[in-house]
């Protein structure tokens, strides 16, 4: 027999595998990542969007109630008070105080219209918001104004806030 030796002798030391390491991440862990960010980037977007809606959304609110008090008593001449008082407060809200708080008779109307991409304010329904809140119970007819109001809060809203 040729040099017979301990079969056991030729083994090789068992040694261990490199510890892992925490960089780079596996590709799960980025995912993770990218999503959570996705996420705290969209929260923070729908929560601003939120908030430069708000006004729109609390004068559609006051607009319907002021149209389910018309239903039940009829009075124009409220309507178009509280219409002009919403109007008003809703431009402040939206626009530069600067822009707003100066205009009065056809220069508020002529900014409704522009700012409405209308000419119904000045040219139409929205002429009883001059002389509507001072003249007695049945002159102004508020059928025509109430939608034109509501679509310029819409519009409005959409052109300014983007």
């Amino acid at each position: 027999m040729p040099n017979a030796s301990d079969p056991l002798q030729e083994l090789r030391d068992v040694h261990m595998p490199d510890p892992i390491s925490w960089w780079p991440p596996a590709i799960g862990w980025w995912m993770i990542v990218v999503l959570s960010v996705l996420v705290v980037g969209l929260f923070f977007w729908a929560r601003a969007h939120r908030k430069r809606s708000q006004p729109r959304r609390v004068a559609l609110a006051q607009l319907k109630q002021v149209k389910q008090q018309y239903v039940l008593h009829a009075d124009n001449q409220w309507v178009i008070t509280e219409v002009s008082h919403l109007l008003r407060r809703y431009a402040l809200a939206v626009f530069s105080r600067s822009q707003v708080a100066g205009l009065s008779g056809q220069s508020w109307l002529k900014f409704l219209d522009k700012t409405g991409d209308t000419n119904q304010f000045s040219e139409g329904p929205g002429q009883s918001l001059l002389s509507g809140p001072y003249q007695v119970q049945g002159s102004a007819s508020v059928v025509d104004l109430l939608p034109l109001v509501e679509r310029w809060i819409r519009i409005s809203s959409r052109k300014h806030l983007g």
